[in-house]
């Protein structure tokens, strides 16, 4: 009975043992697989938004961030709404798109797994800010793959060089471009970025339309004004129409938007299309478009008074019409003013 006992103890530690060691094994393996199974999670994530920046969450900063190390490194851009709105001078969200611009560019490159970008919102966290010490906007953060991050409310001391601050960068170029953050993340940790894409009309699926159709409509000018003996080339009716586009063209700003490459629209954080931009934050090319327009009604419905309505021979219709016009024309201004006021914040008065 003794000898049973013996064997029954030696089974139970031989088993024992068994048992810790793959306990053991398991857990070397799922270390070992655990920080590529994080990176191929943080790409799959990355893919579900438009410029490749994910919004950090303290679910997300805790599991992704926070450890001994991170086989990939990690830049946080920061933001606040309330800084956003009070303050348009910092131009917040033309820096958040060039840095998307730049996420963009290192998700299209070789080393895509290798550095992964994150906002962090102050409305949706405030630990990210309270880790990193965050106190002042614009403030970007890169994060190098072997620091050791042990929790979220231990605060993290970081070298000054791994911030992109005002007094770090320089404000010469300020709000910083994507190249900017390309070198600024690229450089430090040997990661290869591919060429920044910037949104542009001529990137756009209807530039070769509007190229084609301003084609078509020249050679049809050019073979109508040939087979009319030139009197379409004398005729007032076009150069009226002529001189209304150019002025049009010129008042939107075209020429500036070319020759910067202004987009004509962009897309919000949610995908949204946004045409206009509030506050002094910059200008698209919709925009000058816009004022342009207002600006030519208002032209055309105080010349329309002026040279037009006086030869109506029907007094009734004349002043219908004229009265349309001076309405037409006022409008246009009132809505300038309107779009003036949204722009700058100042209000104007009338004193009549």
């Amino acid at each position: 009975m003794p000898c049973v006992d013996k064997k029954s103890t030696t089974m139970k530690a031989t088993l024992i043992l068994c048992m810790m060691a793959l306990v053991a094994l398991s857990a070397s393996v799922s270390a070992t697989m655990a920080p590529s199974e994080l990176a191929s999670e943080l790409a799959s994530m990355r893919h579900q938004f438009r410029d490749a920046v994910i919004p950090l969450t303290d679910d997300l900063l805790q599991r992704f961030v926070v450890g001994r190390s991170r086989p990939y490194a990690v830049a946080i851009f920061f933001t606040a709404q309330q800084v956003v709105d009070s303050n348009p001078g910092l131009r917040l969200d033309d820096l958040r798109r060039e840095y998307g611009l730049a996420a963009k560019a290192f998700a299209s490159g070789p080393d895509a797994d290798k550095v992964f970008f994150f906002e962090a919102g102050l409305e949706v966290s405030q630990t990210p800010f309270g880790m990193l010490q965050v106190n002042a906007l614009p403030c970007v953060v890169r994060i190098p793959p072997g620091l050791a991050i042990t929790s979220t409310k231990a605060p993290l001391e970081l070298p000054r060089s791994e911030k992109m601050l005002p007094d770090t960068i320089g404000t010469r170029d300020y709000p910083w471009p994507a190249e900017t953050f390309v070198d600024f993340i690229g450089t430090r940790h040997g990661v290869t970025a591919a060429a920044v894409d910037r949104p542009s009309f001529v990137k756009s699926p209807m530039f070769p339309f509007v190229v084609l159709g301003a084609v078509v409509t020249v050679l049809y000018l050019a073979y109508k004004a040939l087979t009319t003996q030139m009197a379409l080339l004398r005729s007032p009716v076009l150069w009226a129409v002529l001189s209304l586009a150019v002025f049009w063209f010129s008042a939107s700003g075209g020429m500036y938007n070319i020759i910067r490459g202004v987009p004509f629209f962009i897309r919000d954080r949610n995908g949204k299309i946004q045409f206009f931009m509030t506050g002094r934050q910059g200008q698209l090319g919709a925009e000058g478009f816009t004022l342009g327009t207002l600006y030519l009604v208002a032209s055309c419905g105080l010349a329309f008074v002026t040279y037009l309505a006086p030869r109506i021979a029907s007094a009734p219709l004349r002043n219908l019409l004229s009265l349309l016009g001076a309405l037409m024309a006022a409008g246009s201004v009132y809505q300038t003013f309107t779009l003036w006021t949204m722009k700058t914040g100042y209000k104007h008065v009338f004193y009549f």
